[in-house]
């Protein structure tokens, strides 16, 4: 019975640490992907967690900012995104430490009051990082 016993909380153990491995977005590259953009619909100033400390973003209008000056607009209303959706991602992964997702934005929301309708091509880089997946690069490219 002990041995029954063993096994049976052998298995839950196995089956909870599983499940808590999976739920984290950081261990996979098309996860952490979409946790960002999740993360700028949902304007959840803690999108810090999925970016490089060197991130940079490239954004509709041409201009670089950085991962600081993301999560501060993005956490302090200054971002908006009202809807936020990514189709035909596509991620390749290079090695064990290095990915890339493409695919497209459709977004509408503002930036500082200023209207933000449009859909852009999208590249996100992201490199691993202690064992961690994290964002170093977004680039948008508004699309007609």
């Amino acid at each position: 019975m002990k041995l029954i016993f063993s096994l049976f909380a052998a298995l839950l153990l196995t089956t909870a640490t599983f499940a808590q491995t999976a739920a984290d977005p950081m261990q996979d590259p098309t996860a952490v992907g979409n946790a960002f953009f999740k993360a700028m619909l949902d304007e959840d100033g803690t999108i810090s967690k999925y970016l490089t400390s060197d991130f940079s973003i490239i954004s509709f209008d041409g201009q670089v900012v950085d991962g600081d000056l993301l999560a501060q607009a993005v956490g302090g209303g200054y971002v908006i995104i009202e809807t936020g959706v990514v189709s035909d991602a596509r991620t390749r992964q290079y090695n064990t430490d290095a990915a890339v997702m493409t695919g497209n934005w459709k977004v509408k929301g503002s930036v500082q009051g200023q209207t933000l309708d449009n859909t852009s091509a999208i590249a996100v880089l992201m490199v691993k990082q202690n064992g961690a997946w994290k964002i170093s690069n977004v680039q948008f490219t508004p699309m007609k």
